[in-house]
């Protein structure tokens, strides 16, 4: 067996295995709601229409950015190009197109403009994660690897293509086997034509007049044109092979296109054996989310447990969700990564394989209860992944887990609260609008936050049931007293509803203030525990 029959045995029983093992996983996930089989045909056509809105058009990528859309627009296509034309050429092209030959147009120029596709795709990917702070922040090594193991398979590409255009043992490997030249002057005149014209370099030196190259062009035409176009075509390998013209006659003798042959292989057979792992599954898994779906963008329940484990694992790590989440200012009081869509999406993998610490499973469950279920992030996900309905469900089994500390310090009287965070060592995380005396001096105590509070509306008692109200925490601010005001029951009682905010005549962040300050509290709750 050749060194490709064996990479390619193993690539392929390590990508089959893990295929079955997270199949196996999706059917373990706990059930959904059941199927309306009255409404079968509508959902096939809703399936189909996905197929070529969602998955082809990539139209769910495009609602997050032009830009991102024609980075993935780019690699999508022509991976699958060079995919279905390229690598399975054998089994795709010749059955379409039985005079196929790699080296023959328009397969040499389709080849590098599919090449170049990614190429420029993957760039503005790179670009992309670098030049945006919050992206890079969201950035992992999978998201780095899945890019890296795409653009090496495309770079090796080109690297062995123009090694082979230089390389002279390439050329007389086709002479061996496919022509039999009448004499010594037809070999060196054929030689002359490929060195001129198709830009391989000889270690020795050749007769380059138009008369020696006229007949090896005659002698091409009879002999290679068949078989082999000019190499001009392939117009990014060529390029690179005129630029590194000066380095072949070294590059030849090394036999550098045995070596980026192997390179190419190998990078190849790494992207196929890690295709059931972590991100590089999504180009199987997230078009099947989003035929599952039917395109829907809702936070109804999906209709099986194995939709909800496929959810899952459709994740693209592009971190859309994280950066339009409605309660992402609050990870940068409390640190925990868990609040992020996209990060607790990976957690709630680890969480239903029983793989979280204790620690784990506590921050998970402070992030799951943070989140509102505003659905921006369903919304936003351009693979398609009902999040909504993974929150709602792993919110619960989260709470079981880890009790709810904000219910615990609501149930406290107010003075315990209050000398629990005035003895309190703990340094909050950030300087916030509490701290900043413009974010309330204008406050003129005309009660109107109170007036419209929905949680005031509902008290029989609120000087019993919140100890303060909106307006009174505001002026416990303006005096300095902000470590008082985050053992006010008011603070870890509002639901955030912005009514406060949006009434106020001085456009005070009223609602942004009582946010942060119970989650600055519950930074220092945390900090002094550990």
């Amino acid at each position: 067996m050749t060194f490709f029959d064996i990479g390619l045995i193993l690539a392929s029983v390590i990508c089959l295995v893990g295929i079955v093992r997270r199949v196996a996983v999706w059917s373990r996930s706990p059930g959904g709601a059941k199927v309306d089989h009255q409404s079968m045909i509508r959902q096939l056509l809703s399936a189909v229409r996905s197929f070529f809105l969602d998955v082809l058009l990539l139209s769910r990528t495009g609602r997050t950015g032009m830009l991102r859309w024609v980075a993935h627009s780019l690699v999508f296509f022509g991976f699958i190009g060079l995919l279905l034309f390229h690598a399975l050429d054998d089994y795709v092209t010749v059955y379409f197109f039985p005079a196929y030959e790699s080296t023959l147009d328009p397969w040499q120029f389709i080849r590098n403009l599919l090449g170049l596709m990614v190429l420029v795709g993957v760039s503005i990917m790179v670009v992309r994660r670098l030049v945006d702070k919050r992206l890079r922040s969201l950035t992992r090594f999978q998201d780095w690897a899945a890019i890296l193991v795409v653009g090496m398979i495309i770079l090796s590409g080109f690297f062995l293509e123009s090694s082979k255009i230089v390389s002279p043992a390439v050329f007389d490997r086709m002479v061996r086997y496919y022509y039999f030249p009448e004499s010594a002057r037809d070999l060196t005149a054929l030689k002359a034509f490929w060195a001129r014209e198709y830009g391989v370099v000889f270690s020795a030196p050749l007769p380059l007049d138009d008369e020696t190259v006229e007949f090896g062009a005659s002698l091409n035409e009879d002999n290679c044109s068949d078989c082999h176009a000019d190499t001009a075509s392939a117009f990014v390998s060529k390029t690179m092979a005129t630029v590194g013209a000066p380095l072949a006659p070294a590059l030849n003798r090394s036999g550098a296109d045995s070596v980026f042959w192997y390179l190419h292989i190998i990078f190849c057979f790494i992207g196929l054996a890690a295709l059931p792992f972590g991100k590089f599954l999504h180009p199987l898994s997230a078009p099947a989310n989003m035929l599952v779906r039917g395109g829907r963008r809702d936070g109804a329940p999906v209709a099986s447990g194995a939709a909800k484990g496929l959810g899952l694992d459709a994740c693209t790590r592009c971190g859309e969700c994280s950066l339009h989440c409605s309660v992402a200012p609050s990870f940068s009081v409390l640190g925990n990564d868990n609040i992020l869509p996209s990060e607790k999406l990976r957690s709630l993998h680890d969480f239903r394989t029983d793989s979280l610490t204790e620690e784990g499973v506590s921050r998970f469950a402070e992030g799951s209860r943070i989140c509102t279920e505003c659905l921006r992030c369903t919304d936003i996900c351009s693979a398609g992944i009902n999040l909504q309905d993974l929150w709602i469900e792993s919110k619960k089994e989260a709470a079981a887990l880890s009790p709810d500390s904000n219910g615990a310090v609501r149930a406290l009287p107010s003075e315990f609260r209050i000398a629990a965070f005035e003895g309190s060592t703990a340094v909050p995380p950030l300087f916030g609008l509490a701290d900043n005396a413009e974010s309330y001096w204008a406050c003129v105590q005309c009660t109107t936050c109170t007036s419209v509070c929905p949680v005031v509306a509902v008290s029989e008692d609120p000087t019993r049931d919140l100890d303060m109200t909106p307006q009174q925490i505001m002026n416990l601010l303006r005096m300095g007293l902000k470590d008082q005001a985050m053992g006010v029951r008011m603070v870890w009682s509002c639901t955030t509803c912005y009514k406060c905010q949006e009434h106020c005549p001085q456009n005070i962040r009223v609602a942004d203030v009582l946010y942060e300050q119970r989650n600055t509290a519950a930074a220092r709750l945390r900090e002094d525990e550990e």
